[in-house]
């Protein structure tokens, strides 16, 4: 009973603040089944605020085979991943990390899918947060007029991190990456409460990401992994 009320406690203290955690991933691939995590790099955000001395960032030991592109793309070889963390100890810590509050991400269902597997397979425990697309909100913010339509075909974290004029000089590094879509959401949160007094939950609503696996078609080339 004291364990419920205190975790209701700390889900209403993370209401109050409006947090949020940014999270990006870096896999073996984009097979839902049969790839795996190399690395998770997240960061916290209170309302507008990045705050980079509330981060998390682990390379770990990955479960299954890297592919030759994988290599290529995270400069990283399995000899070197070898030596990494086993992964069931960093989930906990990431569970940890995470405490209830809604996960941020650049097509963030792609992350989900693969902490999910992982999370049941490794702990034996659902992992079901809510979770906010930052690509989602984008697309809701050109559609109104909020932003330039001459970005409407971006889709990369990349392009639409050029949308919002921040500079982008590497990529496929987890915390590297997480903190450039935290610069993207900070830029969003201050569109939408520009129009939106209750933006919080207004943004947990129109920046949920779709059940259907939406990135795993036509959008799946503009997420590398």
């Amino acid at each position: 009973m004291f364990n419920f009320f205190r975790k209701n406690r700390i889900e209403s203290k993370f209401f109050h603040e409006k947090e949020f955690v940014v999270v990006d991933t870096e896999l073996t691939g984009l097979n839902e089944r049969d790839d795996s995590i190399i690395s998770i790099g997240a960061i916290v955000m209170k309302e507008k605020s990045i705050l980079l001395g509330d981060i998390f960032y682990r390379v770990l030991n990955t479960q299954s085979k890297l592919k030759g592109e994988s290599v290529l793309i995270h400069e990283l070889t399995s000899t070197e991943l070898e030596k990494c963390p086993d992964i069931k100890p960093i989930l906990k810590e990431f569970i940890d990390f995470i405490r209830n509050r809604p996960i941020v991400g650049h097509f963030v269902d792609i992350d989900l899918k693969i902490l999910k597997k992982e999370i049941k397979r490794f702990l034996n425990i659902k992992f079901n947060p809510e979770a906010i697309d930052t690509y989602i909100v984008f697309k809701w913010l050109i559609e109104r007029g909020l932003i330039s339509k001459k970005f409407k075909g971006a889709k990369s974290l990349p392009e639409i991190a050029e949308a919002f004029d921040i500079k982008v000089e590497t990529l496929h590094e987890a915390l590297y990456d997480a903190f450039i879509t935290a610069q993207i959401f900070q830029r969003e949160i201050a569109l939408i409460q520009s129009i939106q007094p209750s933006w919080f939950d207004f943004l947990k609503k129109i920046g949920k990401p779709h059940v259907s696996g939406y990135m795993f078609g036509q959008y799946e080339k503009n997420y590398q992994f």
